[in-house]
């Protein structure tokens, strides 16, 4: 299969969340990390960009007078004193109070509503300075008193709450800056490592192999071998069953550390059922072994007559016309593929591209010095 064939499969995803678990404390920094960048972003825009304005509101009581037939004029509402207070009777009154103004930036900056009793009028000034917010508000309160005087329907307009200019900031979201690039970091750093995921290359268990190269996967040979546990056990009876009579074996080692799989190698397929690894045989029915001594170094494989395999290993950057004729003549050919090595699937293909040109059989793969760990969680 393709590597673009491969790409197309669906994600695996106990594969993929073992990949990620050994990477979430980088998303967790970044989460926290994006949440601090959100929150200073936020404040340093908020301090920059947030204008200086003042606020002073006055609340205004009005005392209407009746029509010839005796019923109170009512119809002022909040837009009618809107439009009102920018009217040129209305403004000329306020005028009077603020000699050397301009009447267009207090048009601007003052605004009459009534909210509920059309007897309450509300009158919010907005400015640059306290100064003149605080101005302009005397002069309307004022103004509104003056007007009331020189109109049939008003009979009194006085101020019954007046409340000085404030700072206006504003609305305080820094969490929810803080919250919002926690967020955006912590999916970012996700997909970039999902992305990784689907770019990732790495051979970790069977249906890797299966999925990336035409060729059969015989079994995992872990880093820390405790005897013959069931990965190896399942490796021999493959390779029992692959080899039948021949006990000849060539594999090469695409991670270029032949002699010490070739150990390996010969330690599991050399064992017999109640022998030992250079360990303490069975324990509890299963085999473990412990490191010899080196007075013992020399007893590890003392009679060579015993041993029923016999193991050619390759490296994978070392292959000449002479290794390519060992492998015609013994039959295939096995290729060791390092567990979890990123550019391991690159070096096989060129291994199996020079094999299929020197017209070596290739008998199958082994994923060599596999976590056993990794396995178990995976598998479980």
């Amino acid at each position: 299969m393709s590597n673009i064939e491969y790409r197309k499969e669906g994600l695996d995803l106990k594969r993929f969340g073992l990949y990620l678990q050994k990477r979430i404390w980088i998303i967790i920094v970044l989460t926290i990390l994006g949440f601090g960048v959100g929150a200073l972003t936020y404040q340093l825009v908020r301090s920059i960009n947030m204008p200086v304005e003042y606020k002073a509101v006055s609340k205004l009581y009005i005392s209407f007078n009746v029509d010839e037939n005796g019923d109170v004029y009512q119809y002022y509402n909040g837009y009618t004193w809107d439009e009102l207070l920018d009217a040129d009777p209305v403004m000329e009154c306020i005028m009077t109070y603020l000699p050397g103004y301009n009447p267009a930036p207090v048009r601007e900056a003052t605004k009459a509503e009534i909210l509920s009793d059309v007897r309450l009028l509300t009158v919010t000034v907005k400015g640059n300075t306290e100064k003149f917010v605080r101005e302009v508000q005397t002069a309307v309160q004022d103004g509104l008193t003056l007007y009331a005087t020189t109109t049939d329907e008003l009979r009194a307009i006085y101020t019954i709450r007046s409340i000085s200019p404030e700072r206006v900031y504003w609305e305080d979201r820094t969490m929810v800056s803080g919250i919002s690039g926690a967020i955006i970091f912590g999916v970012i750093s996700l997909m970039a490592y999902l992305f990784g995921y689907v770019l990732n290359e790495t051979i970790c268990v069977q249906s890797d192999l299966e999925k990336r190269f035409p060729i059969r996967a015989l079994g995992i040979m872990t880093r820390n071998q405790k005897g013959l546990q069931p990965y190896n056990q399942e490796l021999k009876a493959n390779l029992l069953y692959l080899l039948s009579d021949r006990k000849k074996l060539v594999f090469i080692d695409i991670d270029d550390h032949a002699e010490l799989r070739g150990a390996d190698m010969e330690k599991i397929l050399n064992w017999k059922e109640g022998g030992s690894l250079g360990g303490d045989g069975i324990v509890s029915g299963e085999l473990v072994w412990h490191v010899r001594s080196e007075e013992d170094e020399d007893d590890w494989f003392a009679d060579e007559k015993e041993k029923e395999w016999k193991i050619y290993p390759l490296n994978g950057s070392a292959l000449t016309d002479r290794e390519c004729e060992l492998i015609r003549r013994v039959g295939g050919v096995i290729l060791l593929i390092p567990f979890g090595v990123n550019n391991a699937s690159r070096k096989t293909e060129r291994v199996l591209s020079l094999l299929k040109n020197q017209d070596c059989n290739v008998l199958g793969a082994i994923i060599s010095e596999a976590d056993e760990e990794y396995l178990n969680r995976y598998f479980a």
